[in-house]
């Protein structure tokens, strides 16, 4: 338990340090969106790219781990999204938002990281490849959940498909993976800079994150945001420890890192996405901070 502790308490310091930061005026709310443009433009991408890059055809191509994984998210968001719809009176399309609250972990900013620092080097492959799938499902499912509300399912899916396109952290991933099909090697000195920009990654997005989050105004419907910070931060990753142990037959490694990812907090693309979408957004925004909050507690149990 001291390991655990030891790891995961200066990992979320971090993002409280951009919280006080905030509080005290250190950097102010245009300061911490340049921040998180840097992680999320600038940093994380470089960092993807090696990793994926680096593994091997067999390592990519592990269909038994993205279906495990995948089934879990996948029953996740239509269960969640049913449930928002009787529970809540909600409409489809603020159901279909719901379900993506429930079941989209924060990646970009605190999986990538958090995997790395955690298990190591050998953890950057699983996580980001995760990161690759669960965008491309979880963004088709909410195509086609809303598309009755969004002028037909052909509208929906053009929009989810330039959202993928724009996504740097999916750019990253799709290019590295046809770099690695290459066989090429990356030039020495540009090697050298995505190895100094991967180094700052994590910490530059924690921070930045904490930052962005201070100052998000908690709204009402305490408990729609409480049902789903625990559907996502304790049933999530029960469900994916479930279907592992279950079903076994991957690495450790790659098991710890599907669970670790399942315990993370609601991923903040996920408010992005509510805007496009023109719903849910203030309940979201709260989500994402309450669920941020608890993760600091949950993530260390599991």
């Amino acid at each position: 338990m001291s390991n655990v502790l030891a790891l995961s308490i200066p990992f979320f310091a971090l993002i409280f340090l951009g919280m006080f930061a905030r509080a005290i005026g250190f950097i102010r709310e245009d300061g911490a969106l340049n921040l998180s443009k840097f992680a999320f433009f600038v940093a994380l991408p470089p960092m993807m790219f090696m990793n994926i890059a680096a593994g091997t055809p067999e390592d990519i191509l592990n269909w038994g781990f993205f279906w495990r994984y995948e089934l879990a998210t996948i029953t996740l968001f239509i269960v969640t999204a049913l449930l928002a719809r009787s529970a809540f009176c909600l409409t489809r399309l603020e159901s279909g938002i719901f379900g993506l609250n429930a079941a989209y972990p924060n990646y970009g900013y605190m999986g990538v990281p958090l995997a790395i620092m955690a298990f190591g080097d050998a953890a950057a492959l699983p996580v980001t490849l995760m990161l690759l799938a669960d965008t491309i499902v979880l963004l088709a499912l909410t195509a086609i959940f809303v598309s009755d509300d969004r002028g037909g399912p052909l509208k929906a899916v053009g929009e989810i498909g330039l959202t993928l396109i724009k996504n740097p952290l999916m750019q990253s991933a799709i290019l590295a993976l046809l770099f690695g099909a290459s066989g090429l090697k990356l030039p020495l000195v540009l090697d050298h800079l995505f190895t100094i920009l991967a180094g700052v990654a994590a910490p530059v997005a924690l921070f930045a994150l904490g930052a962005t989050l201070y100052g998000q105004p908690i709204r009402s419907a305490a408990g729609e945001i409480t049902t789903l910070s625990v559907l996502k931060l304790v049933v999530h990753p029960l469900l994916v420890s479930g279907l592992f142990i279950l079903i076994p037959g991957q690495g450790d490694v790659w098991i710890k890192v599907a669970i670790t990812s399942a315990c993370l907090p609601v991923a903040a693309n996920v408010f992005m996405l509510s805007q496009v979408y023109g719903a849910y957004s203030g309940r979201t925004a709260s989500t994402i901070l309450i669920s941020t909050l608890m993760a600091t507690l949950t993530v260390p149990i599991f």
